[in-house]
């Protein structure tokens, strides 16, 4: 009798084709792609690891597997990323939530705890994880998203419907001057020098949009619009909140200095200084 693979069995030969590919996360990513092929959690894959896996479904993970290998990222392989405890939808198109935003969602609720029923406003909203977020968890907010993209604008719409919160969609350059006055104003906005971006993991350089990347030639392009254009967007002694790259924390304060109050910083697990924040005078 011909011995039948099992689950055990296939989960050790995805993490051995990702390892022979060099993908870092071997362990965790075709864990990840067994579960979403099983449609379980890796409690089932541990308790159920001698099962025998169905044929066709492990087909499906296999070919999942090789798509990893590719350096497709796992997020858009499976067309989900978990952000805030929530579930967003994801596919190539919107820039991949990662858990160092977390870091500006808890900043921005914290800042606005004392104000009731708070109107905020996200600028490059992408999968529309913040706005969402902060939809979800500050109770009576009325949230904004903005974005260029119209990727964007559509997964953004469909993780409001998927979390069950109003946050209203509107297609916006955040180069140009926006004209209703929030709150607060969130903003993840592309930060990478654009030379940098060729040079970064081919998970990112080759299936991340490089729209939600790009920040210009020094990375700061869009800081200086958002602060620039500010006034218009934001009420006097309102909040902006920044997420920052890893080195951009001084040079973002600087940019926000002359109109805001208050500016500080909040630094993410690693220690990195990943949200600015400040009020409008």
């Amino acid at each position: 009798m011909v011995n039948k693979k099992t689950v055990g069995d296939a989960l050790k030969q995805g993490i051995a084709l990702l390892k022979q590919n060099n993908i870092s996360e071997a362990i965790t990513d075709a864990t990840v792609l067994l579960s979403h092929t099983l449609d379980c959690d890796r409690l089932y894959l541990t308790i159920h690891k001698n099962d025998a896996i169905a044929p066709d479904k492990d087909d499906v993970y296999m070919e999942l597997i090789n798509r990893r290998c590719q350096s497709e990222p796992v997020s858009y392989i499976t067309g989900h990323k978990e952000f805030m405890s929530l579930d967003f939808k994801v596919e190539e198109g919107v820039l991949i939530p990662r858990p160092d935003t977390e870091i500006l969602v808890e900043t921005v609720i914290d800042k606005l705890k004392d104000i009731p029923n708070p109107v905020i406003t996200d600028m490059c909203t992408g999968s529309g994880a913040i706005a969402v977020s902060l939809a979800k968890y500050i109770q009576g907010s009325r949230v904004t998203a903005l974005d260029v993209s119209e990727v964007a604008l559509r997964i953004a719409k469909e993780n409001a419907l998927l979390n069950g919160v109003d946050v209203v969609v509107e297609k916006h350059d955040v180069l140009t001057a926006y004209n209703s006055l929030a709150d607060a104003v969130v903003s993840n906005p592309p930060y990478i020098p654009t030379e940098v971006i060729a040079g970064l993991d081919s998970d990112v350089s080759d299936y991340e949009p490089h729209l939600a990347l790009d920040g210009g030639k020094d990375g700061l392009v869009f800081y200086r619009a958002i602060v620039q254009n500010i006034s218009s967007a934001l009420k006097k002694g309102g909040l902006l909140a920044f997420e920052v790259g890893h080195d951009q924390a001084h040079d973002v304060a600087m940019i926000m200095q002359d109109s805001f109050y208050g500016i500080d910083t909040e630094k993410d697990l690693a220690g990195i200084e990943r949200v600015v924040y400040g009020y409008l005078r």
